[in-house]
């Protein structure tokens, strides 16, 4: 099977539950997603003449692979840069559903060879997130809100991503829900989330401040202890994590 991968590189997880853990990211190309304050933009396109890859775990010098490439590569590359220290493959994009058989079968390779998936997914697809649940060990689903303005029809979009979540849940998946806050996010509308997640299972919903960029704002301090507040009263695990990747200054 071929596909199109962005690049592939050694680095430390740097958002959600599992910060801090040492991972091989293999970013997929492509997704069909706007949202305002995407910082990978340059990823959204499904197709991309080269991938890049680092030579070796945490050197930063990277060679270029024209695409698309086979999955037994990529399965390849992450065996290089696997380290003792690594915790898991951190498969991220663009939106790594969007590649559709190529995330099934690289899924599936990759798990065969004994290293334990991280999908890192906005859940635009439950159908094709069925086809990789049995594949992955970690999950983390990133709940678009109406303000990301990611898509025009919000409504479908959120039915996908719950059933990303009760699916992943079903296959006994690590499961952690992220939700990224603007300063004009309201807590009305995460508390209406929060409340279908609850339905489904007590996931732990990660509250991300936004990163500023193109004129994206931080919610406020009050604005956060708010909404902690209002996502706990609903028996919810509930933490605010920054990304620290930005802070840290590593990729």
């Amino acid at each position: 099977m071929w596909g199109y991968v962005g690049e592939v590189f050694s680095s430390i997880q740097g958002e959600g539950i599992h910060l801090g853990c040492r991972q091989v990211f293999v970013r997929l190309a492509g997704c069909p997603l706007h949202c305002v304050y995407c910082d990978t933009v340059r990823f959204r396109s499904p197709v991309r003449r080269w991938c890049v890859v680092e030579c070796r775990p945490g050197s930063q010098e990277f060679k270029k692979v024209k695409n698309p490439v086979e999955t037994s590569r990529v399965v390849e590359w992450v065996r290089e840069l696997w380290t003792s220290a690594t915790h898991s493959v951190a498969l991220t994009g663009g939106e790594p559903l969007a590649a559709g058989e190529f995330l099934v079968e690289l899924t599936r390779a990759l798990k065969q060879r004994g290293f334990r998936n991280y999908l890192e997914t906005s859940g635009v697809s439950s159908p094709v997130f069925e086809r990789v649940a049995e594949h992955i060990d970690f999950a983390a689903i990133d709940i678009k809100l109406p303000e990301h303005r990611a898509v025009e029809r919000w409504g479908e979009l959120l039915k996908h991503e719950l059933g990303c979540v009760r699916l992943a849940l079903k296959h006994r998946v690590d499961t952690f829900v992220k939700l990224v806050v603007l300063e004009s996010t309201e807590a009305s509308t995460v508390i209406r989330v929060c409340r279908r997640l609850k339905r489904i299972g007590r996931v732990p919903v990660v509250l991300q401040p936004v990163t500023p960029r193109r004129g994206m704002k931080r919610p406020s301090w009050e604005q956060l202890l708010k909404i902690t507040e209002e996502v706990a009263r609903l028996g919810l695990d509930v933490r605010v994590i920054p990304q620290v990747h930005r802070l840290g200054g590593w990729k």
